[in-house]
């Protein structure tokens, strides 16, 4: 099974990226950013109790590295992307756009 991406965007608009405690991490050091200036800009906070690397709004879309240039879109961190994204749409299911596996 073959899933062609359409480069549309509308996955990363609409659809909220729950990040993982390393997927923060990942980005900035891939945007040679300091951890913690990566987290103030993009909306991230640090758990006062355990100490955890959390987004301020889980589920938040779009997600902030969507980027376009001309008709397509694209992914500013596209080698670290978060585990849901590197998954999309997953087996057996459809693009949101409508666009099929084949």
């Amino acid at each position: 099974m073959n899933f062609n991406c359409e480069r549309c965007g509308i996955c990363c608009k609409k659809i909220g990226i729950p990040w993982s405690e390393l997927d923060p991490r990942l980005a900035a050091d891939y945007l040679d950013m300091n951890l913690e200036d990566f987290i103030d800009l993009y909306g991230f906070v640090r758990n006062e109790y355990s100490g955890k690397i959390e987004h301020t709004e889980y589920n938040a879309a779009p997600c902030p590295f969507l980027k376009f240039n001309m008709e397509n879109a694209f992914c500013r961190i596209y080698p670290v992307r978060p585990w849901i994204c590197k998954g999309y749409p997953g087996p057996g299911t459809s693009c949101i756009n409508g666009r099929k596996r084949s």
